[in-house]
């Protein structure tokens, strides 16, 4: 069932992916990575204007593998997304320990109507969630097993997330919290 979630959600944020008009934030993140992908001095060009460079490192390599570039920057949302909807399914089974409400949790994302639509838009916005929800995993994981590689793999996904927006300092300060 969950791999049929996983579909749908596929489905909702591919389907005419690149319909929408392109938003200005999206055309700087795409072009930022087109010019990094062509100078490689200048894979770290976002810093320049006070972004973070991870999302258009990983819009590279779909750079090379299609050729409309609107499209390979949607697709890493989208596969950010799908990341999201896995990681809300794995937070939710360790959260309640019932997969019947993993599966209803994991569905809710997929057709939440705000979250196909940042999916399917080139924004760093979808991989954000993503590490955010893989922070809090890892990081509950930490804290009932105090366990040294949940830690290390905790501090990599934030490690991750704050190398793709800098509002991920707030995952850092909710750690308090856990």
């Amino acid at each position: 069932i969950f791999f049929l979630i996983l579909i749908l959600g596929l489905i909702l944020r591919l389907y005419n992916l690149t319909l929408l008009p392109v938003f200005v934030d999206e055309a700087i993140y795409i072009r930022w990575a087109q010019v990094m992908q062509a100078e490689p001095t200048l894979r770290f060009l976002p810093l320049s204007d006070g972004k973070q460079p991870l999302f258009m490192w990983a819009v590279i390599p779909f750079l090379k593998l299609f050729t409309d570039p609107l499209f390979a920057g949607r697709l890493v949302s989208v596969l950010s997304g799908i990341g999201t909807s896995v990681g809300i399914f794995a937070l939710s089974y360790l959260l309640f320990k019932n997969k019947i409400v993993s599966l209803v949790a994991s569905l809710i994302y997929a057709l939440s109507s705000f979250s196909v639509f940042f999916d399917r838009m080139g924004l760093v916005d979808s991989m954000l969630t993503m590490f955010g929800v893989w922070t809090l995993f890892f990081g509950i994981m930490t804290a009932k097993t105090l366990r040294l590689d949940f830690a290390m793999l905790t501090g990599v996904v934030l490690g991750g997330a704050l190398l793709t927006k800098s509002p991920a300092l707030f995952f850092v300060i909710l750690f308090c919290f856990l």
